[in-house]
């Protein structure tokens, strides 16, 4: 850690690489926006019927479907991030195709991973000018009663960070049973 400004010079004959990183948290959460992808979530009970996110009870379990789509012509792989909020957790993860007793789902996409994380939904896309769509769920769980924030669902080219899609962030409140 520097406590004062400092003069830095290289002295050899090849480049230095630099870099600068500020870890924190945005006062703020980023607002919606999209260049080249679109980013689409619907959350259902388990009958398939849409689920209202203000009468959410303690132990509900849902379905989240995450729908996207590159919009450029181009390859991509990107990753989907949907945080969670504190009061939801994930119940479980499909795979591409279709879901056994869930058939109001339709075929989902494959994924090349869904890393598992307790404060996300995560998924790898392979994203390509004849297959630009994906159509990806999985089981949550509200599990802790309050007033929470839902981030927005993000879709971004792993390598093209500046391809992406991203949704407002929202409220949703876990009642008791």
């Amino acid at each position: 850690a520097l406590s004062q400004p400092q003069d830095l010079r290289n002295l050899g004959a090849t480049a230095v690489w630099q870099s600068v990183s500020a870890p924190g948290v945005p006062a703020n959460p980023l607002a919606a926006q999209r260049a080249g992808m679109r980013v689409t979530r619907q959350f259902f009970n388990l009958a398939g019927s849409t689920l209202n996110l203000d009468d959410l009870h303690q132990n509900t379990v849902f379905i989240l479907l995450v729908e996207g789509r590159a919009e450029d012509g181009q390859a991509h792989r990107a990753t989907l991030m949907q945080g969670l909020p504190a009061g939801w957790e994930i119940a479980g993860r499909f795979s591409g195709g279709e879901v056994p007793g869930l058939s109001w789902l339709g075929k989902l996409s494959d994924t090349e991973a869904q890393p598992a994380a307790d404060d996300r939904f995560a998924a790898v896309l392979a994203l390509t000018a004849g297959k630009p769509d994906f159509r990806i769920a999985v089981r949550l769980r509200a599990v802790t009663p309050g007033v929470f924030e839902l981030p927005g669902a993000e879709l971004a080219d792993m390598y093209r960070p500046a391809i992406f899609a991203r949704q407002n962030t929202g409220r949703i409140t876990v009642l008791q049973p």
